[in-house]
């Protein structure tokens, strides 16, 4: 399920920085849910999300009509929002390795 560099999910995505859409990718490893900005976009800071705070993965319609959203809530309440690829498959394996 992963390949050889760890890796059990990679898909281009955006994040959600306030107004702006942060275009890059999207890693899942079993460690950590990491997201890396393109160099073009202004928010280029990485974020890194340790799986074992992550309380849950869901699908979410953005503009309530376009079914492409992921939310990753954290223990501490703080929801990411990415807009995916791969949504599916984010959410499938991340339930599977917290099993």
């Amino acid at each position: 399920m992963t390949d050889d560099s760890g890796v059990l999910v990679h898909a281009r995505a955006n994040l959600w920085s306030g107004a702006e859409a942060v275009g890059g990718h999207l890693i899942l490893t079993r460690d950590r849910l990491s997201f890396r900005a393109h160099a073009l976009n202004i928010q280029t800071e990485p974020l890194d999300l340790p799986v074992d705070q992550i309380v849950s993965m869901h699908k979410y319609n953005q503009l309530r009509i376009i079914p492409n959203g992921l939310a990753v809530t954290m223990a501490s309440g703080t929801v990411h929002r990415f807009v995916a690829t791969k949504r599916d498959r984010f959410i499938a394996v991340f339930a599977a390795y917290r099993q």
